[in-house]
């Protein structure tokens, strides 16, 4: 076997064998903790129990329940590092980077508009997800 091909081969298995993200996005999940960042200060927020449950359904539906209550969204994933979430009429609510995704942790990170006019300015929000066992 030519010594070229074998770094070719390995990646295309690579490929073959890697979980499809939104394979993984499936399923429920809910908020462990909230990291703000804006201009240099950070904080973690950790009370996340009014957080809802997110559900991601294979249909690319998106139920999100509180208790008894519950919304439906839309999410989509137009890149394997993008998630975002969409209202019923298909209007974009939010846009997520994928930092992280396995069978039990996510973490998506929100760029946030600056609160002061003015250049340079810093500020997203990291979210850190467990998947719940249903």
């Amino acid at each position: 076997m030519n010594v070229k091909i074998v770094p070719l081969v390995f990646v295309v298995l690579l490929a073959c064998c890697a979980p499809d993200k939104r394979e993984l996005l499936q399923g429920s999940w809910k908020i462990d903790s909230v990291y703000s960042f804006y201009n240099g200060f950070g904080y973690t927020r950790t009370d996340t129990e009014e957080e809802p449950l997110q559900h991601y359904q294979p249909d690319g539906r998106l139920r999100m329940t509180r208790e008894a209550e519950f919304r439906f969204f839309f999410y989509e994933m137009p890149a394997s590092d993008t998630l975002v979430h969409r209202s019923l009429d298909k209007k974009m609510l939010s846009k997520y980077q994928v930092v992280k995704l396995d069978q039990e942790h996510m973490v998506l990170r929100k760029e946030m508009q600056p609160v002061f006019p003015g250049k340079g300015q810093v500020r997203y929000e990291l979210k850190y997800f467990s998947r719940i066992k249903e």
